[in-house]
């Protein structure tokens, strides 16, 4: 009996594992394990796991986007975006909040709170949420706006916007996600160009819930108690009766 349960134990252990590890690379055609670790580098909390919750089908609309993402924590927005010269980049962003659909921004007033960012994974460049200043209080205060007719989209420039057909008429202009050392004003994250008219035509789009990867120590220490109380389900077992 306790050769079974200490089996029991292994096996449940291995399936936690497992199933951690599948979540992690979840990836389709975006996401590979260095991108991951380049987020997850990017949003210094450790590792992370990524399991995905939106990829792009022919024919989809934002309707889509947010039917899949609305309401499900912080996520990462990844997406394939090419410029009318041809030149593709994948970029993306990094919402701290649920998405959702009603037509208003996530308003995040102080410092402590402007979490999110834009990257190029192409190129490895990161957007960080303006921070409050003397000049610019509320210039990064701006982090998504949330329409049903839009797809993922950040910022008030927009600084990252993605239409309501999730291809053509997209564009980036950079304003609350702006470095205030280089005042980067309308600045493309695709290319750092100056925005002139809507350019971006958008190919693959995923988007990507996340959670905390537990250490090392953390699978040792499950693995310990689960053989504990088979150990100790055993000893009963075996405990002669007295009557």
């Amino acid at each position: 009996m306790g050769t079974n349960l200490n089996k029991g134990a292994a096996a449940l252990l291995a399936a936690l594992l497992c199933g951690l590890s599948v979540s992690a690379s979840a990836a389709t055609t975006l996401l590979g394990p260095a991108e991951q670790h380049q987020l997850a580098a990017w949003l210094g909390e450790g590792s992370l796991a990524f399991t995905n919750v939106y990829t792009k089908a022919a024919g989809d609309t934002s309707l889509n986007f947010h039917h899949a993402a609305d309401g499900k924590g912080r996520t990462f927005s990844i997406m394939q975006a090419t410029n009318e010269k041809g030149q593709t980049w994948v970029i993306g962003g990094y919402n701290p909040q649920s998405w959702n659909s009603s037509g208003s921004y996530n308003m995040t007033t102080e410092n402590a709170q402007r979490t999110a960012f834009l990257f190029n994974l192409t190129n490895g460049t990161i957007f960080r949420q303006t921070p409050k200043s003397y000049a610019m209080d509320t210039i990064g205060a701006y982090q998504t706006y949330n329409k049903a007719g839009y797809g993922p989209t950040f910022g008030t420039g927009y600084d990252l916007y993605v239409p309501g057909n999730l291809t053509t008429g997209g564009y980036s202009s950079l304003y609350s996600y702006i470095d205030p050392a280089t005042s980067n004003f309308n600045a493309s994250v695709l290319d750092g160009s100056a925005f002139v008219r809507p350019n971006i035509t958008f190919g693959a789009i995923e988007v990507y819930t996340i959670s905390p990867v537990p250490e090392p120590r953390a699978y040792l220490l499950v693995l310990l108690g689960l053989a504990t109380m088979a150990l100790l389900r055993a000893r009963g077992q075996r405990t002669p009766r007295r009557d």
